[in-house]
């Protein structure tokens, strides 16, 4: 067998895995993305309210002393 032919079908099949595993890997990066974004809106609307109720408290400590 000639070195060059089993060069060539190496690089074709590397080249050829790596083709496929771009399309798969794009989807599910697309999905991935979809999940990372929502929870980091949950994330966010969660420690929103936290800091919400932190500083509700805050104010009312510093009235009652204030008073």
């Amino acid at each position: 067998m000639d070195n060059r032919k089993v060069v060539a079908g190496i690089l074709t099949a590397i080249a050829a895995g790596a083709a496929v595993s771009l399309i798969l890997s794009s989807k599910k990066g697309k999905q991935a993305g979809r999940k990372l974004l929502k929870r980091t809106g949950d994330l966010s609307s969660e420690l929103k309210g936290k800091f919400s109720d932190f500083v509700d408290s805050m104010q009312s400590k510093v009235q009652g002393i204030l008073k």
